[in-house]
C-alpha cells in the first residue's frame, strides 16, 4: 500500500520536475498495489489548480485525473482528532491530516510519497516509509 499526498498527485497533472520520474516509478509498481490518499488532496488540487487560472468548467477533470486508481480516504472526525495529536512542531495542518489519514494503514505502508520537506520530516520522525521518486 502506498500513500500519495496532494503534491505528488499534482505531479500526474501538472509537469514539474519530478513528474516523468513519478509516472516511470508508479508504472513500474506491481500490479495490485494499493495507492491511497487523504480526501483532503482533492480540495488541495482543485484550489491549486484555481489559483493557476485553470478554466474552472476543466477542474473536476484533472483533479479526477490526479486522482484516478487511487482509494480516496474519508476526512473523519476521528482522522482529524489524530491530526492535532501529533506533537511535530513544523508540521501543518493540511500535512497533519494526510499523516492522519495514513497512520492506520502504517504496518502495511511500503511508501509515503511527498515532495513537501516539512512533511518529509516529520514522516521520517513518525516511522513512515517517505519517498519521492525523481531524475
Amino acid at each position: 500500500m502506498i500513500h500519495l499526498d496532494a503534491c505528488a498527485l499534482l505531479k500526474f497533472i501538472k509537469p514539474e520536475r519530478e513528474s516523468d520520474a513519478l509516472r516511470a516509478w508508479r508504472t513500474g509498481l506491481p500490479t495490485g498495489t494499493e495507492l491511497v490518499t487523504s480526501e483532503l488532496a482533492r480540495l488541495e488540487i482543485t484550489r491549486t489548480l484555481h489559483r493557476a487560472g485553470v478554466d474552472h468548467q476543466r477542474v473536476p477533470y484533472y483533479v479526477g485525473q490526479a486522482v484516478r486508481g487511487v482509494y480516496q480516504i474519508d476526512l473523519t472526525s476521528t482522522v482529524l482528532s489524530r491530526a492535532m495529536a501529533y506533537r511535530t512542531p513544523r508540521l501543518g495542518s493540511l500535512d497533519a491530516v494526510h499523516l492522519a489519514s495514513a497512520d492506520p494503514f502504517r504496518t502495511d505502508l511500503t511508501a509515503f510519497v511527498t515532495y513537501e520537506l516539512e512533511l518529509t520530516k516529520a514522516a521520517e520522525e513518525l516511522g513512515f516509509p517517505v519517498t519521492a521518486p525523481s531524475q
